[in-house]
């Protein structure tokens, strides 16, 4: 006799609906435990992957998981998962749909058949936008299951456990503390970009921009946040965005590295392009003021009436304490961000 059919709306809605105040790990143990009820499988193993490692992390494992462990820490295991398809969206897979025999298959023939597993189930797990976050893993001693009852079931979850995943929506969260931002991205640890959800991308915030390559740089540093002001290119030369960077690496997960959002520049405590200009030179090192005309292409005497109009702006006594509220407060353009006909020697 088959197995009735499950209800796939509710499940679908029972996995949505897991706390999302928890981890991680904890929301894919919940899941792992969720589909047990159901699958009744004798291993199951819930991962993220990297693309740019091109390695896959466990989140949570049920069962006797130690075979699917060591070979997911093999270099080849990422390849040999591509060779089928699974890191591209496709189905669920179950053994018997595999199309080479199981003893070439290194999973397989060093891992699983010796530890006594017959039959399972791998997917790709892909949002509902459609990007790549993880894969998912049932095994079972019977050849013959999980069955075709079970793909179907792991199909029309696999979209809601990929959202339950996706740390961009975790990052999104975090970056709400930016209240005012009216773009934003999510940056890897590769120098990609992907959508930060609830926001626009920009402009400034193309891969490789100066605007993320500064962030990205700045961010090595510090391992916290940063913000700075940058032009808006084909504005008025005085036009400005604040840009706010916040650390979001995981680097023993995944290879999502930071928030990169942008907003209005805020008060800008009447200091004027030059000056900041001005302070994002100090703030890189260079201190002479001979040394700051020569990079901005101004006179002197203007970079020294910028100084002295920072230390009034920033209520400073001196040029170090300048410095340091001025990259506290984000008051400044990092010199790699300054076009050669924003400023003008007249």
């Amino acid at each position: 006799m088959s197995r009735p059919d499950h209800d796939l709306p509710a499940l679908r809605l029972e996995l949505a609906g897991i706390a999302a105040g928890t981890t991680l790990q904890q929301r894919a143990q919940a899941v792992l435990e969720r589909l047990d009820r159901i699958l009744h499988f004798d291993a199951a193993w819930l991962a993220v992957r990297d693309p740019e490692r091109r390695r896959h992390t466990p989140l949570a494992t049920t069962g006797p998981d130690e075979p699917l462990r060591r070979y997911f820490l093999t270099p080849e295991a990422d390849a040999e998962v591509d060779s089928l398809d699974l890191n591209r969206w496709r189905p669920p897979m179950l053994v018997g749909e595999i199309p080479i025999p199981l003893p070439e298959l290194r999973a397989w023939a060093e891992h699983l058949l010796p530890a006594g597993f017959r039959g399972g189930l791998a997917a790709g797990l892909f949002t509902a936008t459609g990007r790549h976050v993880g894969f998912l893993s049932l095994l079972s001693e019977y050849p013959h299951r999980p069955d075709r009852i079970d793909r179907r079931i792991v199909a029309a979850v696999t979209s809601v456990i990929a959202d339950e995943l996706d740390r961009t929506m975790q990052i999104s969260e975090t970056a709400q503390i930016v209240g005012a931002a009216t773009a934003g991205i999510v940056l890897t640890r590769g120098g990609h970009t992907l959508p930060l959800p609830g926001l626009p991308d920009h402009r400034l915030l193309t891969r490789g921009s100066p605007v993320l390559t500064t962030a990205a740089r700045e961010l090595a540093d510090t391992r916290a946040h940063i913000s700075f002001l940058a032009p808006l290119p084909g504005s008025d030369r005085d036009a400005l965005v604040r840009v706010t960077a916040l650390d979001c690496a995981v680097p023993d997960l995944d290879h999502l590295s930071a928030a990169v959002l942008l907003s209005a520049p805020g008060d800008l405590r009447g200091l004027e392009t030059l000056d900041l200009r001005v302070l994002g030179l100090l703030i890189d090192g260079t201190t002479s003021i001979p040394a700051i005309a020569a990079a901005l292409g101004v006179d002197a005497t203007r970079v020294a009436d910028a100084l002295g109009a920072a230390l009034v702006a920033l209520s400073v006594p001196n040029l170090t304490a300048a410095a340091v509220r001025a990259l506290r407060t984000g008051l400044r353009i990092p010199p790699q961000l300054a076009e050669a006909d924003t400023v003008t020697t007249a």
